[in-house]
């Protein structure tokens, strides 16, 4: 390790100019990746839904839609209207009142459910269809053309439109969310660190490592835009870890005496252990994810884990380099520790531990109880929060026209009895508000191949009719799955086994089936990966038992805070969080251990905890409050709620887990210390220490 460092040292113009190359390679790449955001596209392919999707597109095409609502409109200028929404390019065709009436009669003649659904009070609905899916560039680009075309004030909703939001507000968020974080980390660095000028060496260190993950992440066809919105600031606020490591190694090395390169190399020696302990664990929780069936956990872990990997080479090959560019000015911009030395703390610590752990026992318990029932909402339906004007122009159209929860039915065309009948089952049924089909459309009575060929192509391929039927309930609801569980029993009466469906509704009913499996085998893997780690690391049996199990009790407890708030928790946030904490914040008990160890070998289990609290209390601090403000301010600024749930669950359990890790971990190690020697390889001379001392 000494050799390769100095030679990096020695040669630090050359690598300096090797990273300036890899960060522009990255700028270039970093506009190039895709962004998916379609959460059903990480369906297993065995599921329904999934199977509709690639059916529908196959047959049809899965083209994007939207509501478009108009206010104090008349029937002829609503007529205007659509003519203009159609000659919109990426716009496939509008349905409107007269596609299914004539609208040149008195209203009074025109069947009052068509009016309900399409002119009401004056103001008309349209539905459009996009030439390309809801996802796509085509589509958001005609929404856009459509308000300009029409030149008057428009309520715009649908899956399109959720969509477009997602992009607007992606595209401001990851800025407005690294404005707030960045000054936060910087001003906590500063009371942290010993010197004015290391915050920006780490975050020179790490911001490299962010644009090497982003720019590399064209490696994969798509991101999701989960990942995309969370996978910077976590990066930022997970690996600051690893230059805290190093720093203060530094400076205690530097205070003992020691010149800067020897200084450099004492620290990188022994930080080395504790930084790929820790990365190696945080990379273990996120490739858990990669067992999911759901494959949006693969897409997240896999981005995070290049991401902690490359901050670990980064860290490990840039920072030293950088302490040493710069060791005249860290030492003329030195200054006093402004967090608390936990001198006091300790003593507190192992004199009422029997205290505290009752305490934590107290909390952990109905905790555990409560995170086992918390009420979990699993889609898109979740997908963003209440954000002003995209929101009131949804409320709008619902309160006049009702809500609109389309799903698509696939079914053999070779049976119009079975049609007819189906189409008349579901539309007599409180769950449907209207259903668009052949049957519904054209008189059944005249033969298809006489239809005109634009109306065939809408509802007919050359194996299956197309069906829209449109759910009363929306939302996460019992009364929406109620609705998804009787669609699908009626198709299969009439169509058994032979028929698809697609939509909000029954992606979300897939996607919660599919993750609640997900569930045992993402907690499973991450506990024994994350403990196989750290019994790698200390050779020990005891150890990965007692660290684990004092971040599970973090866990527990931030789970636990949703049930008992009475809200609900994204499942998915939910699942992520759970690796992610682990995995994260199992870094501040390994290092708190390490430095344990280290004092064990010459002081009593009591003095041992006493300074390794001290030692260690900083940087365990420093790097919780870090990952936590990140976590808040994504949670409190993200206007997406998937994206707000796992900020501000991350933001709590760092909290949770750097408290616990500075009050449960020494308590533990204390009480549980002759267990530890017994059970941890190279404590020999630690236990003929301790037979000393009793003998004496």
């Amino acid at each position: 390790m000494d050799k390769a460092v100095s030679w990096l040292i020695k040669h630090r113009k050359i690598v300096y100019l090797i990273f300036l190359a890899l960060i522009a390679v990255s700028l270039f790449f970093m506009p190039r990746v895709t962004i998916n955001y379609d959460l059903a596209h990480y369906l297993p392919k065995e599921s329904r839904t999934k199977l509709a999707i690639n059916t529908l597109e196959r047959e049809f095409g899965y083209p994007g839609m939207a509501e478009v609502m108009i206010a104090d409109i008349t029937i002829p200028e609503a007529l205007e209207a659509k003519d203009k929404i159609l000659t919109v390019q990426g716009v496939k065709s509008v349905l409107w009142l007269d596609d299914l009436a004539d609208v040149y009669q008195p209203q009074s003649f025109i069947p009052p459910d068509y009016l309900d659904l399409y002119y009401k009070d004056g103001s008309a609905l349209f539905q459009v269809e996009f030439t390309g899916s809801n996802y796509s560039l085509e589509a958001a680009n005609a929404l856009g053309d459509i308000r300009e075309v029409l030149a008057q004030p428009v309520n715009i909703a649908g899956p399109a439109e959720d969509t477009r939001f997602l992009q607007t507000v992606l595209a401001k968020e990851i800025t407005k969310i690294m404005i707030v974080v960045l000054p936060l980390c910087i001003i906590i660095l500063m009371l942290a660190s010993h010197s004015w000028i290391e915050p920006f060496l780490y975050l020179a260190a790490i911001g490299v490592s962010i644009l090497l993950n982003m720019g590399s992440n064209v490696l994969f066809p798509s991101i999701s835009f989960l990942t995309h919105s969370v996978a910077a600031v976590l990066q930022l606020a997970m690996a600051m870890d690893y230059s805290l490591f190093i720093s203060h190694r530094y400076t205690e090395e530097r205070n003992n005496g020691l010149e800067p390169l020897p200084a450099i190399l004492a620290a990188v020696k022994k930080s080395v252990s504790s930084i790929s302990a820790s990365s190696t664990t945080t990379i273990a929780g996120f490739l858990a994810l990669i067992f999911m069936q759901y494959s949006i956990g693969a897409d997240i872990g896999l981005v995070l884990a290049k991401g902690i990997f490359i901050s670990y080479l980064t860290v490990l090959i840039l920072l030293p380099l950088l302490l040493y560019s710069c060791r005249t000015l860290i030492d003329k911009t030195k200054h006093r520790q402004f967090l608390p030395s936990f001198k006091k703390i300790g003593p507190l610590a192992v004199k009422y531990r029997y205290l505290i752990i009752a305490l934590v026992l107290l909390v952990a318990v109905p905790s555990f109880l409560a995170q086992r029932n918390n009420t979990f909402l699993y889609g898109d339906t979740s997908g963003s929060s209440e954000a002003g004007e995209y929101e009131q122009q949804r409320r709008l159209i619902e309160e006049k026209f009702g809500v609109s929860n389309p799903v698509v039915l696939l079914v053999p065309n070779d049976n119009l009895r079975a049609e007819i009948d189906l189409c008349a089952e579901l539309e007599a049924s409180p769950y449907v508000k209207n259903i668009t089909a052949l049957v519904t459309v054209a008189d059944p009575a005249i033969p298809r191949q006489f239809l005109p060929q634009e109306v065939r192509e809408n509802f007919l391929s050359q194996d299956y009719s197309r069906i829209i039927v449109n759910l009363r309930p929306q939302g996460e609801t019992p009364e929406t799955y109620a609705a998804v569980d009787f669609l699908n029993a009626v198709v299969q009466k009439y169509y058994p086994d032979k028929w698809l469906a697609a939509g909000t509704a029954t992606s979300v009913a897939d996607i919660k089936a599919t993750v609640e499996e997900d569930n045992l085998v993402v907690s499973v893997f991450s506990l024994v990966a994350v403990g196989i780690i750290i019994l790698l690391t200390f050779r020990s049996i005891s150890l990965p038992v007692i660290l684990v199990a004092v971040i599970q009790v973090a866990i527990w407890i931030n789970m636990g805070v949703p049930y008992f708030s009475g809200s609900n928790l994204v499942f998915i946030g939910y699942l992520i969080i759970k690796s992610l904490q682990l995995g994260a914040t199992i870094d501040y008990a390994i290092l708190l251990t390490n430095r344990y160890l280290d004092f064990r070998r010459e002081n009593a289990p009591k003095a041992a905890a006493v300074l390794a609290l001290r030692a260690a209390g900083g940087s365990v601090l420093t790097s919780a409050l870090i990952l936590s403000l990140a976590g808040y301010a994504e949670g409190m600024i993200s206007e997406i709620e998937t994206v707000s749930t796992i900020g501000m669950l991350l933001g709590r359990g760092a909290a949770l887990s750097g408290l616990l890790v500075l009050v449960l971990l020494p308590v533990l190690l204390l009480i549980f210390d002759r267990v530890i020697m017994v059970t941890t390889l190279g404590t020999k001379t630690i236990r003929q220490q301790r037979k000393k001392e009793c003998i004496s």
